[in-house]
């Protein structure tokens, strides 16, 4: 371990007071060998911290070598090629380092599958949120945001996000709206038994890409405003809890959002189920 000039002196002067390495030693948490060699340099005059530069290491590989493997390396050949064709003037493990920093790979970007939708009814959005209440206990809540209109429905708050939730949840929805489709992320209450639900009721069931939150953005949307709103306000309990959640249900869907063009959900709503982009009735 490597001490400071400040501390050293202070530790010498210490033992030097006390006379004892040893008490010296366990009052300043310094080693007793290394108390006794900083006391002995003193005596003799020599200095307790030697004086070290950092090691420079060097690229050894000429300029010549160099350019000839970037130049066989730009021109598509590969790592024992371009090691054989400069005449082994340098090791493989070179090599395949300067092909790493001169050309990294280039990582494919994924298009993520947008699902969107025009008729209102032909696709909503679901996903779970936590938040903290009263005494820290915990809140779980769940919702279902339709694609064309973004309307709102079926909030509700929960103990806990399990199955039996999910399927309560399913219920309440679609007393409110007769969906087609579904979106979630892929958490363990939207799998089998969620699908099978969906399959018994004539719904599809679709599933984001795994940790890729991007592709459900509407819900995670919801989920930051819903949080927003319950941490602005002491939530008491889950009833109350319940109660502030119909009250962000009805403000949001009266609310204007720049991504319908500054209307309400409800506006837009009521406008394509007045030109007959509506699946289902409400």
């Amino acid at each position: 371990m490597g001490y400071k000039a400040e501390v050293v002196k202070l530790a010498v002067r210490l033992a030097e007071n006390i006379g004892s390495i040893r008490e010296a030693a366990r009052l300043s948490d310094i080693g007793r060998e290394a108390l006794g060699r900083w006391i002995q340099r003193l005596k003799q005059g020599l200095p307790t911290h030697l004086m070290t530069t950092p090691r420079q290491v060097r690229n050894r590989t000429g300029r010549n070598v160099l350019k000839r493997i970037h130049k066989l390396l730009g021109a598509g050949a590969g790592t024992i090629e371009t090691w054989a064709k400069t005449e082994k003037k340098t090791c493989i493990r070179t090599v395949q380092r300067w092909k790493a920093k001169w050309f990294p790979p280039v990582k494919e970007k994924k298009k993520s599958r947008r699902y969107e939708r025009q008729k209102v009814h032909a696709l909503v959005h679901t996903d779970w949120g936590t938040k903290r209440i009263n005494e820290g206990k915990r809140c779980c809540f769940t919702f279902y945001v339709d694609d064309a209109c973004r309307r709102l429905y079926a909030t509700k708050a929960y103990p806990s996000a399990s199955g039996n939730n999910t399927t309560d949840a399913f219920c309440n929805a679609r007393s409110v709206a007769d969906f087609e489709a579904v979106l979630s992320d892929c958490g363990r209450v939207y799998q089998n038994a969620f699908r099978g639900l969906c399959r018994s009721n004539g719904i599809k069931s679709h599933h984001t890409r795994p940790y890729n939150p991007k592709c459900n953005g509407k819900a995670e949307a919801v989920v930051k405003k819903i949080k927003r709103f319950l941490g602005m306000r002491e939530v008491r309990s889950l009833k109350h809890a319940n109660r502030l959640l119909r009250q962000f249900e009805r403000e949001y869907n009266r609310t204007p959002h720049s991504s319908l063009k500054y209307k309400t959900p409800l506006e837009v709503f009521e406008a394509k189920r007045a030109s007959g982009l509506i699946c289902g009735v409400a």
